[in-house]
């Protein structure tokens, strides 16, 4: 069977450009914003980074052509797509950037057909409900399993 491989979408609004090229994607650029910038991947080695890029649908946003934000789906191309690591640089935060981004991918020609889209945030859901996201309507469906570090489980 041969691996799906999304078509490249790309959105302008100004001098800024959303693009999924996942060859756009400065991965340092990447690293450093999760590793310095944010609460959920502080202390996250480079291989680590690589490897979620590697396995999810990037976004990358550009201002002239300089890297100022980030995203990426993990998604199944059909049903389901998890929105995560979204980033906007400090410099270009408060333009409406992340929900420009949380919009627009949602228009990508190859994720028309997904029926569940998530996320989840800390500090940024009015971001995402002046996209149009809201609260899980049945929180009670949804369930999660925290691992305890291996050398605490029992076989």
């Amino acid at each position: 069977m041969q691996p799906f491989v999304p078509r490249l979408a790309e959105w302008r609004r100004d001098e800024y450009l959303l693009s999924s090229d996942p060859q756009k994607i400065d991965i340092d650029w990447v690293h450093r914003q999760l590793t310095e910038h944010s609460y959920w991947a502080q202390g996250q080695s480079i291989e680590l980074t690589r490897r979620s890029l590697a396995a999810s649908m990037p976004f990358g946003i550009w201002h002239l052509q300089q890297q100022v934000g980030f995203g990426r789906l993990i998604t199944d191309y059909s049903r389901f797509a998890y929105l995560s690591d979204v980033i906007i640089d400090n410099g270009h935060r408060g333009k409406g950037l992340g929900g420009w981004f949380a919009s627009a991918i949602l228009n990508h020609p190859d994720l028309r057909t997904i029926k569940r889209w998530m996320l989840a945030t800390d500090d940024a859901h009015d971001v995402y409900r002046r996209a149009g996201w809201q609260a899980v309507a049945k929180p009670e469906r949804l369930m999660e399993f925290i691992p305890t570090p291996p050398e605490d489980r029992t076989p």
